[in-house]
């Protein structure tokens, strides 16, 4: 079975197996603690291995695929991307804020997944996960401030990882480039050199209370 665009399909395999290899150690050490940010953010690597490998199948194998496996590939990849992106800035949240404003910041987040999700619904268009992933990066940005309070060696590597996501998005959105590797290539390269980071702030994430601690008088 001759494969449509062998670069595609590889870079997005690697990309999905390098997820669920960080995923599982986050999830892994995350066990015996109260660390639910951590297990989100393992979470969240599986969500986006399971996209990368959808979209890769859809990129390798598309003249095979029926218009119902096409579908739910694509599907899949809008779906679990959204989710990833969500579930990353769930943990933020949770590692970032405490008391009222982790309740009220956690209910936006899923509205903002739960709208993402109908519009996906409606339409195969990438653009839709391409304009909620920026979004996830400008929510996540907010939180520098709070974050370099808490733990400023995880600001700088979420930061490290936000600028190769976000440049992952732009060369994704540039359109068919020459040579070897097209646009897609290109975007999976760089998502998978942010595994890493993500990875390494994800284990210096601590939860913070649901209550704020009592003042003493």
């Amino acid at each position: 079975m001759p494969i449509s665009e062998p670069a595609t399909l590889v870079s997005d395999w690697v990309l999905a197996a390098v997820a669920v290899a960080l995923g599982a150690r986050l999830l892994r050490t995350g066990t015996w603690e109260p660390r639910r940010a951590r297990r989100l953010w393992g979470a969240a690597f599986l969500a986006g291995a399971a996209a990368a490998f959808a979209g890769g199948a859809v990129h390798g194998f598309a003249p095979w695929l029926s218009p119902l496996a096409h579908d739910v590939l694509w599907k899949t990849v809008l779906v679990g991307t959204g989710l990833a992106g969500s579930l990353i800035l769930a943990g933020a949240l949770l590692a970032s804020l405490a008391g009222r404003g982790q309740t009220v910041f956690l209910a936006a987040a899923a509205g903002q997944l739960a709208v993402y999700l109908a519009l996906v619904s409606h339409s195969n268009d990438v653009r839709l996960a391409v304009g909620n992933g920026a979004v996830t990066i400008l929510a996540l940005l907010t939180l520098a401030p709070t974050t370099a309070a808490h733990h400023p060696r995880r600001l700088g590597w979420m930061l490290l990882a936000l600028g190769l996501t976000a440049a992952g998005l732009v060369v994704q959105r540039s359109g068919p480039l020459a040579g070897i590797l097209n646009h897609n290539d290109i975007c999976h390269v760089l998502q998978t050199a942010a595994l890493w980071p993500f990875f390494r702030a994800g284990l210096l994430l601590r939860d913070q209370p649901l209550l704020p601690a009592p003042v003493e008088i």
